[in-house]
């Protein structure tokens, strides 16, 4: 998030709650809130040098000086961005954590002129609240599917991708100077799923 003063505070309906930009010495609650997730494999690993590469890409919810959740918006192109890394601490789901954390990390998506987020999802209700529609995988870049290859259900994939226009095509007023995303390259795409 720009300016790494950044928070926004929240009343959920038990405590006080704040989302702010990750720091280096978050990096251990994130671990040990997205492990969890990483074990029942809905989220992908992420190596501790690779957190401390991509800190800056990270928000964190705190209530009662406990980090409570965690997400992170990583750029795709210059139109384009994925929220990835969503995730509330298990025992405290339920309360509007992730909810806020979508909210910040869309609000920063907004200021740095970004026009459509997505995710790849299980929880389609969740995001559907938060103003996201299912578009097909197909719609995809080939950049997302890099790192799916990681992923221990690649061949099955059962995620839903969905996404959300932060800017409308009539108001982008300067994209048709910018190069357009690269082609798909086959080797990196989803397979299909065989059902």
């Amino acid at each position: 998030m720009r300016g790494r003063e950044d928070e926004v505070s929240y009343s959920t309906r038990h405590t006080a709650l704040s989302v702010r930009p990750a720091v280096i010495h978050d990096a251990e609650a994130i671990l040990g809130i997205l492990q969890p997730y990483v074990d029942e494999d809905i989220v992908l690993p992420i190596p501790v040098y690779r957190l401390y590469e991509r800190i800056r890409d990270f928000v964190v919810a705190e209530q009662e000086g406990m980090i409570v959740g965690c997400g992170s918006l990583m750029i795709m192109w210059h139109d384009l961005a994925e929220i990835r890394s969503l995730a509330v601490r298990k025992g405290c789901q339920g309360g509007g954590v992730g909810r806020h954390i979508v909210d910040a990390l869309i609000d920063e998506a907004i200021t740095l002129g970004i026009s459509k987020v997505f995710a790849l999802t299980y929880e389609t209700t969740f995001f559907v609240r938060s103003g996201f529609d299912v578009v097909e995988k197909e719609t995809l870049p080939h950049k997302v599917w890099k790192d799916c290859t990681h992923c221990a259900r690649f061949t099955h994939c059962d995620e839903t991708p969905m996404a959300r226009i932060l800017i409308p095509d009539e108001q982008r007023d300067s994209d048709h100077l910018l190069p357009p995303m690269p082609p798909p390259d086959p080797n990196l795409m989803m397979p299909q799923s065989k059902i």
